[in-house]
């Protein structure tokens, strides 16, 4: 027996269902079913079973379900009134269908169109599988922090204190505002350009020499964004759209590989988006009198007492109120000790005003009064305003007389955090039997505090501007997630990686269902294939991201393969949402080309040039892995808190560990990325990128040169529909298949449904989608630390680093013994054009912008900078016959002089800075140094304001063998001097080399000034220099470990590493 049950429609807006009806089908056979499973590129599992159109006779249950919908000179209001339900055919409604009692579908039901001459509805039914996106379809980010207002909720929010951004850290801390959970919120140490004005942030703790990071204040709370962690941010779209995940069978979101990972906040604004603690404004609004004082006949002022302002919501008394209404959005404010607490350390304003009514004193004698916001104990602690003593004139109750008595300038002071304030008052009344009021209206006290200091981070409006169905399907799209829902419950949720989901399934044998008398069919899989594979990260405008799409023409770490064959077409892409995540380690404040801290890593997500901060970034994507002790006794401040921890933000995850051939990775497949080699980073590259890990497998069922579709047709019960899953495993005579779809499931007609099948094909190990039509017969598995490409036979699982065809067939460079995949600067794996021989120069000329603080042009890769300094632009070469590598620079350096006293030349002017250029045995350099000296005094003594000079002088310094000679002069053809300037000279001299060196010892060169006795002058210095390494002992290596800045990765005391 069929049986239709449906459901009458309620109120959209109510998302419920009404009474249930049994509908009756006149023609049960007619109804025919179609289940699908979802194409590859398709986000959710399978789409929505759905039957053909069928018809439903003009039967008395039907016509009251469809509220006689056949009449159209009905009045539907009138049916309505006579509680027979009105039915809107622009909505489903919802039903299922059963066979015996067995649920085949559960879905809505459409009505199509009505038969007046047969008397018949037609309708049809869809499942309910694929309204997860149209419930979010126009909901942002934003709209998932909503409560059932419709009001933004702040649950989510952190106070920006130094404490609660290291608290951030280990996830183990619930950090936000409304205890949502530890580990949701987290502040990672990212550089977004609001620091140092040159490298933005950065840390030196050289002995005497300690800035950036090393001293406290130098990075606050609100120079960092918040980070959200994507589970919760996941699921909680999915809870909020009424569906709930299967735990049990959804293992994948329990993973580290998905536990772990964090987003980016903030992306779209320069700094993080806040809300003030100012949401305090409190006073009564119960009473039109708040307190009363007659005096029986006078003198001596009462005393102080606490005003009971009891108010912290509504609107204020009076008509129209004043103020208009009393908030404390904060929950700072105290109710019945009438005291706003303070929340945090920080300075804190406000205002206090009250209005007396001295009506009823006595003519002649009148009142005083006043009013205060003091600490919470009166004039002992906290801030302490006073409005003054104010006269108030008494009317023996003839005239009404109101005063307003204000605090002048407002209150403002420092508070600590559970500090409070209170509002006072003091009066006098004279004359006997005289009585002052002081009224509602008009009464109440404001707090304010700075939103820099002590802001919250506002964690809903720091989301980005990206709608929740995009958010879904790149997370869906990135783990290759299958999406389905439980035929039982078509609310509730499973959710796994595809392979993960088919392993998982049942083996079912339904040979002896197969209809031998139908035709059977065996097809090639060309019509699900793609003839280009190209999964990659979003493209992005912050500092590495940009010179890396500049540098490799696309984004990093991308997957891109053509498929060979004549039938194939389209591309299989996905629309990816987030960028890759860079780190770097923090420089020196000299912008050095070393670090103090080389285990610190983090991202510079400020602009590719000097500009700073960025609006336009795109969001990101990193795992948090653990917390991260910084090596060698060393530390960093937040604010005035010190902390010998961060939290290590990398794009893969290894539980704090370097980069292992297993980490999951951020990236679809290997690229080295900066940091690459560091000893946090790690040497060994991961196999396991998105393609690999979620994709290569799933694929290969269609593209593999096994692949069959097999189509034919069989005899399935209501049972087997009840019971079918889309990763079952049926095996019909002796081969094992996935469905992709039935369709023609007649339930009552007991006919052949028609099935399509796809052929299993056993797992085979490879990076890659093995190409068929290629002679290689050895499949990419995986990549080492060395360079060499790792090839497996998949016969007998050999492993050898493969052929020079299995080589360049797979885009690898074949250096005559081994596959090559680290071409040039970094290869990118497999798939991917040669970039030539790994041994040749990667940049070929390029510009390669280093970041704020300078531009670097590099023409062979492994030349260090010597002396890096703030602002340079400067290429650096090597002579390869003399085997001489030299840096040549441009730079500006500043300084003051004062009378004859000679004065280092140093990036700012500063002249507590370290300008000296270190020149090491076998160094020489050259300086071409173009002075512009201006006088600033009034010239009483020497000269004049603004007597100007213009001179141009060249040096030349050598160090042989430890002794440093400097020769030099003016080019005096270039001299342009005002007739006042006196003498003024430029010298480059020894000087101890920078901070680090021996004390005894004498290293460097340093420019220095010398201006007019008795006079101040400004110098501006423009230089050229050029350094060359003649001693070899430096040179260019190609077996030392690069860094992503160019330089060699350096141990503590003083050694290059080499690469075996």
């Amino acid at each position: 027996m069929i049986e239709l049950i449906a459901y009458a429609q309620k109120p959209q807006a109510s998302k419920q269902v009404g009474a249930s009806y049994m509908l009756d089908v006149s023609n049960p056979g007619a109804i025919s079913l179609t289940y699908q499973v979802g194409k590859g590129e398709e986000v959710l599992g399978r789409y929505s079973p759905f039957s053909q159109t069928f018809r439903l006779p003009f039967s008395n249950v039907n016509t009251e379900f469809f509220g006689h919908y056949y009449d159209i000179n009905i009045d539907t209001q009138a049916v309505n009134s006579a509680e027979v339900p009105k039915y809107d055919i622009h909505r489903k409604a919802y039903c299922e269908i059963r066979m015996d009692g067995v649920p085949i579908i559960q879905g809505s039901l459409q009505l199509k169109k009505v038969y007046l001459k047969e008397e018949e509805f037609e309708v049809v039914v869809f499942g309910l599988e694929a309204n997860l996106f149209q419930d979010i379809k126009e909901l942002k980010l934003i709209d998932a922090f909503r409560d059932s207002s419709g009001n933004i909720v702040q649950s989510y929010d952190v106070l920006m204190t130094d404490e609660n951004i290291k608290s951030s850290f280990d996830l183990t801390q619930d950090v936000t505002e409304g205890t949502e959970g530890a580990g949701i919120v987290m502040f990672p140490i990212i550089d977004y350009g609001h620091t140092d004005p040159y490298n933005f942030i950065s840390l030196q703790s050289d002995l005497n020499n300690e800035s950036g990071l090393a001293i406290a204040n130098y990075l606050q709370p609100y120079d960092l964004k918040p980070s959200f962690n994507v589970k919760h941010l996941f699921e909680k779209i999915i809870n909020n759209s009424g569906y709930s995940i299967d735990a049990a069978s959804s293992t994948f979101l329990d993973s580290d590989a998905f536990t772990k990972l964090f987003m980016t906040l903030g992306s779209d604004r320069e700094a993080v988006a806040t809300r003030g603690i100012q949401g305090v404004q409190v006073g009564r609004n119960d009473a039109s009198v708040i307190q009363t004082w007659t005096s029986a006949g006078t003198g001596a002022a009462d005393p102080a007492s606490v005003l009971p302002l009891n108010a912290d919501s509504g609107a204020g008394f009076g008509t129209p109120p004043i103020p208009s209404n009393f908030y404390d959005e904060g929950d700072h404010y105290d109710t019945t000790t009438y005291t706003f607490i303070a929340p945090n350390d920080g300075y804190f304003f406000g205002e206090a005003h009250a209005v007396f009514d001295s009506s009823n004193c006595v003519t002649g004698y009148s009142a005083d009064a006043k009013i205060r916001v003091s600490g919470g104990s009166y004039l002992t602690d906290g801030p302490d305003a006073y409005s003054g003593t104010i006269a108030l004139t008494g009317a023996s109750g003839t005239a009404t007389i109101e005063t307003q008595v204000s605090l002048p300038n407002g209150w403002s002071g420092f508070l600590a955090a559970g500090q409070g304030v209170r509002m006072w008052v003091q009066t006098a009344v004279y004359g006997t039997g005289g009585t002052l009021k002081l009224n509602a209206k008009g009464t109440y006290m404001t707090v304010q505090a700075s939103t820099m200091e002590n802001g919250y981070a506002s964690i809903p409006y720091n989301m980005p501007d990206i709608l929740q169905t995009d958010f879904i399907r790149d997370i869906v799209e990135r783990f290759n997630l299958c999406v389905v829902c439980d035929p039982d419950n078509p609310m509730r949720l499973t959710i796994q990686p595809w392979q993960d989901y088919l392993d998982a399934g049942t083996h079912k044998d339904w040979t002896q269902k197969l209809d031998l008398s139908q035709s059977r069919e065996i097809t090639s899989t060309d019509t699900l294939k793609k003839q280009y594979i190209h999964y990659h990260d979003s493209e992005d405008t912050t500092n590495i991201n940009t010179k890396q799409q500049e540098l490799l023409g696309h984004v990093i770490g991308e997957y891109k393969q053509e498929i060979s064959g004549d039938f194939v077409d389209g591309t299989l892409e996905n629309k990816p949402i987030f960028a890759p995540f860079n780190v770097q380690r923090i420089p020196r404040s000299d912008n050095s080309s070393y670090s103090d801290v080389s285990d610190f890593l983090i991202a510079r997500e400020y602009s590719p040039n000097t500009e700073g901060p960025v609006s336009d970034a795109t969001p990101k994507l990193f795992y948090h892995n653990g917390l991260k002790t910084l090596g060698g006794g060393q530390s960093f401040y937040i604010g005035d808190l010190n902390s010998t921890y961060y939290p290590l933000c990398l794009p893969f995850y290894n539980a704090g560990q370097p980069m292992e051939i297993d980490s999951p990775l951020l990236l679809w497949q290997f690229a080295v990325l900066p940091s690459f080699y560091s000893p946090v980073f790690g040497t060994e590259p991961s196999n396991q990128g998105y393609f690999a890990r979620y994709y290569q497998q799933f694929l290969l069922s269609i593209y593999s040169d096994e692949a069959r579709l097999f189509e034919c047709s069989i005899m399935l019960t209501p049972s087997d529909i009840f019971n079918f899953r889309f990763n079952d495993e049926i095996q019909i005579e002796n081969v094992s298949y996935r469905v992709l779809r039935i369709s023609n499931y007649q339930p009552y007609s007991g006919v052949p449904s028609k099935v399509q099948l796809l052929k299993k094909v056993e797992k085979v190990s490879s990076l890659v989608l093995p190409d068929p039509n290629q002679d290689c017969e050895l499949n990419v598995t995986g990549y080492q630390a060395n360079g060499n490409v790792i090839f497996t036979n998949p016969l007998d699982g050999t492993t050898s680093s493969g052929t020079q065809s299995c080589c360049e067939e797979n885009k690898f460079f074949w250096n005559g013994d081994d596959c090559l995949w680290n071409t040039g600067g970094g290869g990118g794996g497999g798939t991917k054009p040669t970039q030539g021989d790994p041994n040749l120069e990667w940049v070929q000329g390029k510009s390669y912008l280093t970041g704020v603080g300078g531009f670097n042009s590099i023409k062979k890769q492994g030349v260090l900078d010597a002396n890096p300094i703030i602002g340079e632009h400067s290429i650096r070469g090597l002579n390869v016959s003399s085997a001489a590598p030299s840096v040549n620079k441009e730079f500006v350096f500043y300084a003051t002089s004062y009378s004859g006293v000679p004065v280092v030349a140093t990036p700012d002017g500063d002249a507590s800075q370290n300008a000296s250029f270190t020149l090491l045995p076998g160094f020489m350099a050259r300086f071409v140094v173009r002075a512009l000296s201006i006088q600033t005094d009034s010239g009483t003594s020497a000269g004049s304001y603004g007597s100007t000079s213009f001179k141009v002088w060249t040096f030349v310094s050598k160090n042989l063998a430890g002794v440093i000679t400097t020769t030099g002069s003016e080019q005096t053809d270039f001299a342009q001097n005002d007739g006042d300037v006196g003498t003024r000279t430029v010298t480059v001299s020894t000087s101890k080399g920078r901070a680090g060196f021996n004390s005894n010892d004498v290293f460097g060169v340093a420019i220095r000034l010398t201006g007019t006795t008795d006079t101040v002058v400004a110098w501006h210095l423009d230089v050229s220099a050029t350094f060359v390494n003649l001693s070899n002992q430096t040179a260019f290596n190609s077996d030392l470990i690069l860094q992503e800045n160019m330089g060699y990765l350096e141990t503590e005391n003083g050694e290059f590493l080499e690469q075996d």
